[in-house]
């Protein structure tokens, strides 16, 4: 007789989730599809968007236009040594520079975007979309 395998049975446990990740998105403002590794219409509807990438390959380029999002978003600056990663925000005309590990709140309705000042490889900055607080 077979005895299911312990991988199979926490497969067969764990439930449903997207495998085809990231998942890319046509984004208002954004030059390329943007990746997103979680989404509003996962797990049964979440109140939050993750999205972003690695920026090594991305220093001195903006991914994007000035723009806003109808929620709020915290971006995540994250690097494997502190100081690794550093981009310029412009959010409603004002510059901020953040250096990894950093965080950065953005209200919904600013006008903002983000360019890449330094970044070795493996530094990801990551934008926390609140979807939460709107109807969508």
């Amino acid at each position: 007789m077979d005895t299911p395998s312990a991988s199979s049975a926490v497969a067969a446990a764990a439930p449903a989730s997207r495998m085809d990740l990231p998942l890319f998105r046509e984004i208002p403002g954004h030059h390329a599809p943007t990746p997103f590794y979680l989404t509003d219409d996962m797990y049964g509807g979440l109140c939050l968007e993750l999205a972003g990438g690695e920026l090594s390959d991305k220093v001195g380029k903006p991914v994007a236009d000035p723009h806003t999002h109808e929620c709020p978003e915290i971006y995540l600056l994250l690097s494997p040594n502190p100081g690794g990663g550093v981009i310029e925000v412009v959010a409603d005309g004002r510059h901020h520079t953040l250096t990894s590990p950093a965080t950065f709140f953005i209200p919904a309705g600013t006008v903002h975007h983000f360019v890449t000042r330094k970044a070795e490889p493996g530094t990801y900055c990551l934008g926390l979309l609140l979807t939460g607080s709107t109807q969508r």
